[in-house]
């Protein structure tokens, strides 16, 4: 019977692959006609267009005719791009044309269907599809995991169908490796085989193993804060970009990669993620860190590391700014080439003529008004070598203001976008403090001038619980039509004062926002044996709802060394024995100070060190500091400095070593050169 289901289902895929390629090669053909026919065309254009401009009659004549052409190539734009993207669909297909199939049986009576599922739709005709794309409504039957009487939703209308058949498939291009019959995760032999691959410098898309607690955070509907809280190798990152992805579906016609955000922690993160979604066939949104936020937003200065942010900072500059009297110090003087156009004297002058408005938008848009007005008309007065006559015509007040914008734009944008207001003096002022932090620098702005960004519907933060509830009082302004998806693990917070998903759901319920949090507590990431290792350092009541899916792996490797030769030793030993194997293996230090401590140690033989801008090597060892590895994965990790100095018996001694150890999928390594933490468990 399974020999006969296997030749069944690889004469399905061979008649499925032979159909791809004619695609392919009915899309090439169709796309060099297209070209060569443009290439004639713009010859003929270049052969017969006249640009003759003799007089105003021709003018108009020469202008429509090159409008005409212009039409004629917005056409091959428009069918070369739609051509491209779908010869790309093609290609990916090609890879492994699908990942699964479904048979359903939508009434009694009715003979079943079957549904093929892949990473893309397509269609021989136009209609019937060959393939479903993961994101499908009708794929949500897939990800259900349940056998028998089930449902899938379609605009919100539920359609009843009986599962017959969920089959999982190991293919690459036209060969069929195997195929599973399955229903629950935990027997879920494709996930399995995932999760046992090496891992490379490069996360990769989940979409053929989505386990259900997954898909349900995968589609949840919109809401306005959607919390997900995960443990450590729950797969929140990954959920994250397949949610991404399914949003750019549903909505592929309204929703663009620009109105979506993904603020995560570092750089290296972004460079490890940045493939998933174009491998998906979908472009990458708008992706940040905090830092390149603050850039992106024009604060003229940066924080240092020590500078943090009181959410009840800016509750006061909310608070007290309207109450503010203005003064001549809180604006600057208006220039254009450091000639001056406008003294903060007169700027201020403007400002309290309407002194019937409290400190805030409406005030500072009134006075930007007449303050542009003044502006014009004190630039015109700086042109006196400029003749008001253009060969004897009079200058329309049109192309005068159009001369002025081109002359003097700089002066003007610098009104416009409130650089004549000082910030800085006023948040000062508020907080009764020379020290302003970037975050309220930022908030005095958006509450003085009402910068936002309005075009943005998603905010994805990931890593949540490393960021301030100031930051997140920031998103939330600054984005104030955008729904928010925030991940994270308040266990893995590695700096004192960062938020708590308490805290997240106060400041959303205060907003009448609807706040949903769902959980994600199985770990595919790391083998029952470290599950086990970080999961000790839990509470007791989220400790027993953790576990893994993974099989036995190799027991965790402890050893407290009593000199520094003894250490340096069994350290070398360890990365010539990780290195070794295939995967990456990061040897993970607390800070900064102790990885170059460390690294020097070792001498030459040392492995590179990771800094904030790199990327991660392919395979082999490294050197990471812990803050930088949040969010990554790594087949084998050598945790180098497990003292009890460094990851003392505290709340966030416990939230760093739950970190470290939690970054390793297979092997796993903690090393002391001296009192090794209590935190870590040993037999």
């Amino acid at each position: 019977m399974e020999k006969e289901v296997l030749n069944k289902e690889q004469e399905h895929l061979t008649k499925t692959y032979n159909k791809l390629l004619d695609m392919k090669k009915d899309l090439q053909g169709q796309i060099d006609a297209l070209n060569e026919k443009a290439v004639d065309d713009k010859n003929d254009i270049r052969d017969n267009i006249r640009f003759d401009y003799a007089d105003a009659e021709t003018t108009m004549e020469t202008l429509a005719e090159i409008e005409v052409w212009n039409r004629y190539i917005d056409t091959y734009n428009v069918e070369s791009s739609s051509l491209g993207k779908r010869l790309d669909t093609v290609n990916k297909l090609l890879e492994s044309p699908y990942f699964a199939e479904i048979q359903l049986q939508f009434d009694d009576g009715e003979e079943p269907e079957n549904y093929y599922i892949g990473r893309a739709a397509i269609s021989e005709n136009g209609y019937d599809q060959m393939i479903v794309d993961w994101r499908s409504p009708i794929a949500e039957v897939y990800y259900n995991q349940e056998n028998g009487h089930t449902h899938y939703t379609v605009e919100d209308r539920e359609i009843p169908v009986d599962l017959k058949l969920r089959r999982q498939f190991d293919i690459q291009k036209d060969k069929l490796i195997s195929y599973f019959d399955t229903q629950i995760a935990i027997e879920d032999p494709m996930l399995l085989q995932s999760l046992s691959q090496s891992h490379s410098d490069k996360m990769k898309a989940i979409t053929a193993t989505i386990q259900k607690e997954q898909n349900t955070v995968i589609r949840y509907p919109d809401v306005p804060v959607l919390v997900v809280n995960g443990i450590a190798g729950s797969g929140k990152t990954s959920v994250l970009l397949q949610r991404i992805a399914y949003l750019f579906y549903q909505k592929r016609k309204t929703l663009r990669p620009d109105q979506v955000c993904l603020m995560t922690l570092n750089p290296v993160f972004r460079d490890y993620i940045d493939n998933v979604l174009p491998d998906l066939g979908e472009t990458n949104p708008l992706t940040l860190t905090w830092q390149e936020f603050m850039d992106m937003v024009k604060v003229p200065f940066q924080d240092n590391e020590y500078d943090y942010t009181e959410d009840e900072a800016l509750k006061k500059i909310h608070d007290v700014l309207p109450t503010l009297t203005p003064e001549v110090e809180d604006f600057f003087d208006v220039t254009q080439k450091e000639k001056l156009v406008m003294s903060k004297n007169e700027v201020f002058a403007v400002v309290k003529k309407y002194s019937q408005f409290p400190m805030g938008v409406r005030l500072m848009q009134v006075a930007m008004d007449e303050l542009e007005e003044r502006a014009k008309n004190n630039l015109r007065n700086m042109e006196d070598n400029i003749s008001n006559e253009v060969e004897g015509e009079s200058k329309s007040e049109e192309a005068d203001n159009n001369r002025i914008e081109n002359d003097f734009g700089g002066a003007l944008t610098n009104i416009r976008h409130c650089n004549w207001i000082n910030i800085t003096r006023i948040a000062q002022r508020i907080l009764g403090s020379q020290n302003i932090t970037a975050a309220e620098w930022l908030y005095t702005k958006m509450e003085l001038t009402g910068l936002c960004d309005r075009n943005m519907r998603y905010v994805m933060v990931d890593e949540v619980q490393d960021y301030t509830l100031a930051q997140m009082m920031v998103f939330r302004k600054f984005f104030p039509n955008a729904s928010f998806m925030l991940l994270g693990d308040e266990f893995q917070a590695i700096r004192e004062g960062t938020l708590t998903f308490a805290k997240i759901e106060e400041l959303a319920t205060a907003n009448n926002k609807k706040y949903v949090e769902l959980p994600l507590l199985t770990s595919y990431r790391s083998s029952p044996e470290i599950t086990e290792m970080f999961a000790s350092i839990l509470p007791e009541e989220k400790r027993m709802m953790v576990s893994s899916v993974k099989r036995p792996g190799e027991e965790t490797f402890v050893k407290v060394c009593s000199s520094d030769k003894e250490y340096i030793e069994e350290l070398k030993s360890l990365i010539k024995e990780f290195g070794s194997k295939d995967g990456l293996t990061a040897i993970i230090c607390r800070n900064g100070y102790n990885l170059e401590r460390i690294h020097d140690l070792l001498g030459e033989d040392a492995p590179r060190l990771i800094a904030q801008e790199d990327s991660l090597p392919k395979s082999g060892p490294f050197f990471i500091e812990l803050a930088l590895a949040k969010g990554l994965e790594f087949d084998h990790v050598i945790l180098a400095d497990g003292e009890d100095e460094f990851y003392p018996d505290n709340e966030l001694g416990k939230h760093c070593l739950y970190t470290a150890i939690s970054r390793a999928t297979r092997q796993l390594a903690i090393l002391a050169n001296g009192k090794l933490s209590a935190n870590i468990k040993t037999v």
